[in-house]
């Protein structure tokens, strides 16, 4: 799809006006106009890609990191039972998503979010299978992204100690740090 032609984009570059809750240079999120609870969060990556296995290892760090956070704060400002981190391709039957969504969905004890699936029937062996495969496929993907050493022709000048570094504001969660 075309950037041109996709409303996220359209969104993330302010020509389709939104309910923006936080936006910098790489993402942005917004309420979705069809929440599915009081709350409900899209994160839009600023630049398109189809679906998150288009994005570069680095950006999808920084992109998930930042749905994290915003997801901590949905949990600080409207207090529901938790919040539910979803990507999907295929949200309904022939609803497609043509741009990389997260979506950040507070639950509460009364709201009417269901996913139902009929649990499908499986013999031994078929786990088997799919566990090798799965297995397999890992191990193709760490080869083709495992980096070769490269041969250091010289060697780099260390930075000065004194360098300033840009602080980020920060928010504690659980003892453990989370960057916006």
């Amino acid at each position: 799809m075309e950037e041109e032609k996709c409303i996220f984009c359209m969104i993330a570059n302010k020509k389709v006006p939104s309910k923006e809750v936080y936006n910098d240079g790489m993402v942005m999120g917004v309420l979705d106009i069809s929440p599915a609870s009081k709350g409900h969060v899209i994160m839009i990556p600023k630049k398109h890609y189809n679906n998150i296995y288009e994005m570069p290892q680095e950006e999808f760090l920084q992109y998930i990191s930042i749905a994290r956070a915003v997801g901590y704060a949905i949990l600080l400002s409207l207090a529901p039972d938790n919040v539910e981190m979803l990507y999907t391709k295929e949200l309904t039957k022939g609803n497609v998503t043509p741009h990389a969504l997260i979506h950040l969905i507070p639950r509460y004890s009364d709201d009417t979010v269901n996913h139902v699936w009929q649990p499908q029937k499986m013999e031994e062996n078929d786990f088997t299978a799919i566990e090798t495969a799965i297995k397999s496929a890992i191990e193709k993907v760490k080869e083709a992204e495992t980096p070769k050493p490269e041969k250091k022709v010289f060697e780099e000048p260390k930075k000065p100690e004194n360098t300033i570094k840009e602080e980020k504001p920060q928010i504690n969660i659980n003892r453990k740090v989370v960057v916006f």
